[in-house]
């Protein structure tokens, strides 16, 4: 299994001669950069966007430059509810509902489509109606996060799967999943994520360790899902265990828990400070203080957060319900991966930490960002590139003259 961008073409000395439209919810800042490098090998690059921003976001939308219409469009929200792991999520659901509409003003050869929801069954009746398009659907999604979801969303993609040109996945759980939908090796290619690279901490990953040993970030949505509040219930625990043990945990975030987190009960050697939202520049600065970072997501088809921290030279104590996780992080060479439902996890993790010698605790924080290294936003772009370039490759001919135009 091609498990990275490494297998797909450099890129192109002259932008591909093709007319592309990617439709999205909205743009993250981190997906600024991506989109940019793919606007730069494709002639013509276009983006219709669902919305400028959802409701549980806080930034400011920077578009980068690149070509951007916001559609005409529903917003639904509905409650993610995972009996099993115990947590309840707000969701937002998109209905562009001129979708069709704008495909048939542009002419796309090449549609890339992100999720298998309202606008890529509208992308895959494009291409039905329009036999000299192609459909790259674009998904973001883990075995894990895609468990218990209904049988109905599951009706729905296999034969919208069936009917894409290509598809692009996030991760390896994400193609695992993908072939068990029924999706051919030949079609897939890798879109990964990647830290922002104007905004990730890039100097230097060397401690004072005994100074930061005891300090600890966690980034995330203050929510049921993200797993703060048992992490902070156990880090209570574990800190009465250990008196002699000062722990400072920074919480970069904000949400439904603020307050239920700000009136939990602490011994004295735990300290607990709610930062609310950092700006991208701000958090990354404050990554090279901190002794190492703990990520107790409950369920996250990534967590780019694994990829700053990592870069920063942050070794993790991350959830392995994160892809991000089970997919970089190695134990004991970059972190340790735990399971946030389990309290022992994390007090073996804990251990762990406190209990490695300075000099290894300096080699990991190497090891950290060598192991995203590689991982630039030109790099995940490569994945799309080569989709557009493989199924561009079976259009007419008057497509790629159209374009030059």
């Amino acid at each position: 299994m091609p498990s990275s961008p490494d297998s797909a073409t450099a890129p192109f000395a002259q932008p591909l001669p093709l007319r592309v439209v990617l439709l999205t919810h909205y743009i993250p800042l981190y997906q600024v950069r991506v989109f940019q490098e793919i606007a730069r090998q494709v002639r013509d690059f276009q983006i219709l966007l669902s919305t400028p921003l959802e409701p549980n976001r806080d930034f400011e939308p920077d578009w980068g430059g690149l070509d951007v219409q916001v559609q005409k469009n529903l917003t639904f929200r509905r409650r993610w509810k995972d009996r099993n792991r115990g947590f309840q999520d707000q969701l937002y659901v998109h209905f562009p509902y001129d979708t069709l509409g704008q495909l048939k003003r542009l002419q796309p050869d090449v549609i890339l489509s992100l999720e298998l929801g309202a606008r890529s069954i509208a992308a895959a009746t494009y291409r039905s109606l329009h036999k000299n398009s192609r459909l790259v659907l674009c998904t973001y999604m883990s075995e894990h996060t895609e468990q218990h979801r209904g049988s109905m969303r599951r009706a729905i993609r296999r034969p919208l799967l069936k009917r894409a040109d290509a598809v692009t996945y996030n991760g390896p759980s994400c193609h695992d999943y993908l072939t068990d939908q029924g999706v051919p090796e030949s079609k897939l290619h890798p879109l990964p994520y990647a830290a922002d690279d104007r905004t990730v901490y890039t100097g230097p990953v060397e401690r004072d360790e005994n100074q930061v040993r005891s300090e600890f970030i966690s980034v995330g949505q203050l929510s049921e899902r993200k797993g703060v509040l048992p992490l902070v219930q156990q880090l209570v625990r574990y800190a009465a265990a250990h008196p002699q043990r000062p722990l400072t945990l920074n919480l970069a975030g904000e949400g439904p828990l603020r307050e239920t987190l700000a009136a939990v009960s602490r011994p004295a050697n735990f300290q607990l400070n709610l930062l609310g939202n950092l700006a991208p520049k701000k958090l990354g600065k404050l990554f090279a203080t901190q002794g190492a970072a703990i990520l107790p997501t409950l369920a996250d088809e990534w967590l780019l957060v694994v990829n700053e921290a990592l870069q920063a030279g942050l070794p993790l104590i991350a959830s392995r319900y994160a892809q991000a996780t089970t997919s970089l992080v190695r134990q004991d060479v970059n972190g340790w991966q735990y399971d946030p439902l389990q309290q022992d996890s994390l007090f073996t993790a804990l251990d762990t930490y406190f209990e490695t010698p300075a000099a290894k605790m300096a080699s990991m924080r190497i090891e950290a960002r060598q192991s995203v290294a590689e991982r630039t936003p030109a790099w995940a772009a490569q994945g799309a590139v080569a989709a557009i370039a493989a199924v561009s490759a079976s259009l007419p001919s008057q497509n790629i003259l159209k374009a030059t135009e």
